[in-house]
């Protein structure tokens, strides 16, 4: 089952996953962020990292839900470190009877047990060194990436599957076991035991937060109520840093052990291959993955204060119960089998040629060594670890940030450099930022004569003040540059966000000039033919006169010859 991943449709190509995974256990695909099983560790970063939010971790909160609907008899081991991570701790039990739990207990019981079996441990044991195993991130961090180290892993449960071990042998297999706590990696430890029916469910603080908020449930609102069976001093303090070590003192004292309490993935690395290369013995490490110990787990609500905080008021808290003591398990649920055992689960890189790698580191211009800056802006080290994450299909080349801004500058440089029309940039106050060869070579100028000067001293800026009004773009307009003997086509583009206007202008002096020549050869054949037809009414006038006179003698001429013919009629 996948219990950890991202929501594939929040992925923003933000990357800071893969910078911030100390493992390096994330692939892009497609643009989105997967996380790759085999080599995850589980600790959470990613998640409390990403801006997004787009964490996908599977929930038990539906099985405990439904169990609640079924009568089910619902214990809860509740780790110590809700002491800190609640303003008010004890009215979260309230909460927890109230949504339906019949029995409240605190993991702290399992982690005083633990504490008498490290004793023991440390006592017997015969191995160099020895690290803890209560953080099931770090012992998946030493099965896939040490596991040279394995042998150090001290065989013992964790507090959450021993207390497990107890509930369910005081309480039988009837009984609906959930953790409740601040960390993720539990939901992967206890997958095992999940299918094994150990444990029914593993709970976060995050998820419990959720379920209050969306059921509009005000813990502030309830009475304190005390844990039905609350863990000693020694167990509280697990989620502490040196939590551990502190309540084996004496042992360790007596012992060729050195303690140290480390935290943090990255300063366990440190830790560790310091022990691999030999150069760190005799140690017993106190191992937790987060900062703060498990009060810095990646799982607690938001609106929870900073790990300071919670660290401060868990030891204040604690404090108190220093001399109370507490019948925290039975003989009998001592001698349950607390031991675990660890396999090596090492992953192993494959192995390219130095020509592969090579092929990967050209395709981003990174041609010489000088060429590999190795800034980490993709997320990984070095520019050669980058391209053996291309290798691998984790990556791809153009999650390399500065060669993918030297392209878009390179590009934008380009249309820059060669666009055929006048390029003008302006600040909000019109003063002249940048100006293209084009715009140079028409305003018979450089830039740098005219660079912060304003836009005025070269060309009207009356429509850049309109759209600065406006806060709009102007569509086009003709703009006569009669200084320059040239016509424009003038288009303006108003970027608010940078504070800055675009002019582009293209020269359409050519054109008007044939338009200008064409008006002028219609206007000359217009009045061209306007003579012609002037001259032919005219003529056709002189013609009118002509014929009307030739027919006026014509018909005088008729009227005699009647009168002649007539008069000869008569005789």
């Amino acid at each position: 089952m996948r219990i950890l991943d991202f929501y594939p449709a929040n992925c923003k190509n933000c990357y800071k996953c893969v910078r911030n995974c100390s493992v390096k256990a994330i692939k892009m695909i497609d643009d989105q962020a997967q996380i790759v099983e085999e080599k995850c560790i589980a600790c959470g970063t990613c998640f409390s990292v990403c801006p997004q939010n787009a964490r996908n971790i599977h929930s038990d909160l539906e099985n405990v839900t439904n169990a609640l609907k079924e009568g089910r008899k619902i214990i809860v081991s509740i780790a110590p470190s809700y002491l800190g991570v609640y303003d008010e701790p004890y009215k979260l039990i309230s909460v927890l009877k109230y949504l339906g739990a019949s029995i409240v207990e605190e993991t702290s019981i399992g982690a005083s047990m633990m504490t008498e079996l490290y004793k023991e441990y440390i006592k017997n044991t015969n191995a160099k060194s020895a690290i803890t195993t209560c953080c099931p991130t770090v012992n998946m961090m030493v099965q896939t990436y040490y596991p040279n180290l394995i042998e150090y892993l001290i065989p013992l449960d964790s507090p959450m599957i021993a207390h497990c071990k107890m509930i369910r042998k005081r309480h039988g297999k009837d009984a609906f076991i959930v953790f409740l706590g601040p960390c993720i990696s539990k939901k992967c430890e206890a997958y095992g035991y999940q299918l094994s029916g150990l444990i029914d469910g593993v709970i976060s603080f995050e998820e419990i937060d959720k379920l209050l908020e969306t059921r509009n449930i005000d813990i502030s609102s309830f009475e304190e109520t005390y844990p039905d069976l609350e863990g000693n001093y020694t167990g509280k303090k697990y989620p502490l840093e040196n939590g551990i070590l502190s309540g084996m003192k004496s042992i360790i004292s007596e012992s060729r052990f050195t303690p140290l309490s480390i935290s943090g993935i990255d300063n366990l690395r440190g830790a560790f291959d310091a022990m691999n290369d030999g150069d760190l013995s005799n140690v017993l490490i106190e191992a937790n993955s987060c900062i703060g110990g498990c009060l810095g787990g990646p799982a607690v609500p938001k609106k929870s204060k900073n790990v300071f905080v919670r660290k401060t008021k868990t030891k204040s808290r604690i404090h108190t119960l220093i001399n109370k003591n507490y019948k925290n398990y039975t003989e009998q649920e001592k001698d349950l089998n607390y031991l675990r055992n660890f396999r090596n689960k090492q992953y192993t890189h494959p192995y390219y040629s130095e020509e592969d790698i090579r092929n990967v580191l050209e395709q981003t211009g990174k041609h010489t060594k000088a060429d590999e800056l190795n800034c980490g802006a993709c997320g990984y080290d070095t520019c050669r670890d980058k391209a053996m994450s291309v290798l691998e299909g984790l990556s791809y080349p153009q999650m390399c940030m500065p060669y993918m801004r030297s392209e878009a500058e390179k590009i934008s440089n380009i249309y820059f450099e060669y666009s055929p029309s006048i390029i003008i940039i302006v600040d909000l106050n019109l003063n002249i930022l940048d100006l293209n060869p084009v715009g140079e070579k028409a305003f018979k100028t450089t830039i740098n004569k005219i660079r912060s000067k304003p836009l005025s001293i070269i060309m009207p800026d009356d429509d850049f003040k309109a759209a600065i009004n406006s806060e709009e773009n102007m569509v086009g307009k003709k703009l006569n540059l009669g200084n320059y003997h040239m016509i424009v086509y003038e288009r303006i583009i108003y970027l608010p966000k940078n504070k800055i206007l675009f002019g582009i202008l293209n020269d359409i002096t050519a054109e008007e000039m044939k338009k200008e020549q064409i008006v002028n050869f219609k206007l000359n054949t217009l009045e061209t033919a306007d003579k012609v037809i002037e001259k032919q009414m005219r003529v056709a006038q002189e013609i009118a006169g002509l014929l009307g006179e030739t027919t006026a003698e014509t018909k005088a001429a008729l009227l005699k010859l009647k009168k002649v013919v007539l008069e000869e009629s008569e005789d």
